[in-house]
């Protein structure tokens, strides 16, 4: 495929001066004598190109009259095998060494030092070109930035906000559909198997009721619904009752639930521990004048997490004269989504010390709205501020101190 190539551009090339015509014959020939001698197949793909060659430069080189045994290039069948003994004549070569290659040396030094010296102009334009737009580039890009948010970022994410609108819209429209088909199958059910349709029991089964799941803001049920999980719980009344059951000594299992359950009381005798006793004149008479000019003022403020059912949440509790502040520290607050608390000390009903993954760390705040508040702070802090806020609050709350420290800090005896 190469020499096909080089042989297209020997015979479309137009060779005007002695010495390039010199200077192709002499690097051709060198590469023809190296496989002449090392016997290699290149031979076979350099002879067309000789013959093309020799054919455009036979009369400009003046071959007729140096080389009058050169074999000719009309198309001879025999010039491949003709040439290569040629090619190791006395005339081939006293012909190459005394004319071609000297030409080939002046030609190489007159074209190539001129082609350097260009050569060299060209790179030194190229990095004086290269440093300019160096420059202009470092001026575009911000730019070029600008442009690309501007043409690419801001509609991408415009595009990927509507398609999630678009595709949470779908699945609420989906799960919508889903449930009315579901209340449809459902009504279709009530009206075939209920008392009067079609497929209905003729033997009736009792009916039997339990207290809804759903309570009121003060945690009242108000409801009921049907139980259809409901269970007499026969075998329980009949061991309750002797009823056809012997008697047996207890297992090993009913006495280690037995020992858990002392325990665990004994646990909870433990969190009820000593509080100090605090100034019960200072504490039920603050200051009077605080009192009268109604302002607040801070008592405590801690570091603590607020407890729920799927999250721990951290915050901080401040104490006043008139109310339990709790400020939401977690990263939904910052989103807009947060968990802040106010209550006024006269709403809190019950407080509670409690434990917090096996630590005397927390407490528990009811209030009389029937909610209640798990709070976890550390373990030197707690009772500190289970102490604060009974001092605070009124005297008949009820709290872990037993009725005898509640009458004694309420101040009646005095």
């Amino acid at each position: 495929m190469a020499a096909a190539k080089l042989n297209t551009l020997l015979q479309t090339k137009v060779i005007e001066s002695q010495p390039e015509a010199c200077y192709l014959l002499g690097k051709l020939e060198g590469i023809l004598s190296r496989s002449i001698e090392e016997k290699t197949e290149t031979y076979s793909f350099l002879i067309p190109l000789v013959r093309t060659l020799v054919s455009k430069i036979y009369e400009l080189l003046f071959m007729n009259l140096h080389l009058p045994s050169l074999p000719p290039t009309n198309g001879s069948p025999s010039f491949f095998e003709d040439f290569q003994e040629y090619c190791r004549s006395d005339e081939w070569q006293v012909y190459i060494d005394k004319y071609i290659i000297p030409n080939m040396k002046q030609y190489e030094e007159n074209s190539f030092r001129h082609d350097n010296e260009q050569m060299a102009l060209y790179w030194k334009d190229c990095y004086e070109a290269f440093m300019v737009n160096m420059h202009k580039r470092d001026r575009e890009r911000g730019e070029s930035k600008l442009k690309f948010q501007e043409h690419f970022v801001e509609p991408f994410s415009r595009k990927a906000r509507q398609e999630n609108l678009r595709y949470n819209s779908m699945l609420k429209q989906l799960s919508s559909q889903h449930a009315a088909t579901l209340r449809q199958w459902r009504a279709a059910q009530l009206y075939l198997f209920s008392e009067r349709g079609p497929w209905a029991e003729r033997k009736q089964r009792p009916v039997h009721w339990k207290l809804s799941n759903v309570e009121n803001f003060s945690r009242m049920r108000l409801k009921l619904v049907q139980n259809y999980n409901f269970n007499s719980h026969q075998d329980a009344s009949d061991l309750r009752d002797n009823l056809g059951v012997h008697q047996t000594q207890p297992s090993s299992e009913s006495l280690l639930l037995e020992v858990v359950k002392q325990v665990k009381v004994s646990d909870l005798e433990d969190d009820v521990l000593e509080l100090p006793e605090e100034d019960t004149s200072a504490s039920s008479n603050l200051d009077e004048k605080d009192e009268e000019s109604q302002k607040e003022k801070l008592i405590l403020s801690e570091d603590c997490e607020l407890i729920t059912v799927i999250d721990v949440i951290p915050g901080r509790l401040e104490v006043t004269t008139q109310h339990i502040y709790f400020f939401d520290g977690s990263i939904e607050k910052e989103e807009g989504v947060g968990f802040d608390f106010k209550w006024h000390l006269s709403q809190i009903r019950e407080i509670h010390l409690r434990r917090y993954n096996l630590r005397r760390s927390a407490l528990e705040i009811f209030l009389t709205d029937q909610t209640n508040y798990f709070l976890n702070f550390n373990k030197e802090v707690r009772n500190k501020v289970y102490s604060r806020i009974l001092s605070l609050c009124s005297p008949n709350i009820s709290g872990t101190r037993s009725p005898q420290e509640l009458f004694k800090a309420s101040g009646l005896m005095q």
